[in-house]
């Protein structure tokens, strides 16, 4: 059995007034598997592009006080 990461879904819509959203997350053995999941589980959404980020790559950044 491959091992299977965690995968980030991000949507955006056309124009300014739509930003990109955090829809959710998926688990996929390849970026690919996981981009099929995610275009099967948030296909209900008004989107015209997604994003499949894994999970590791994200950055946390905090704002300093």
């Amino acid at each position: 059995m491959r091992p299977v990461d965690n995968y980030e879904v991000f949507t955006a819509r056309v124009g300014e007034e739509h930003p990109l959203r955090h829809n959710g997350n998926v688990r996929g053995a390849e970026p690919v598997d996981a981009a099929v999941y995610a275009h099967l589980m948030y296909d209900e959404w008004r989107w015209r592009e997604m994003f499949v980020v894994p999970s590791k790559s994200i950055v946390r950044v905090i704002r300093p006080e």
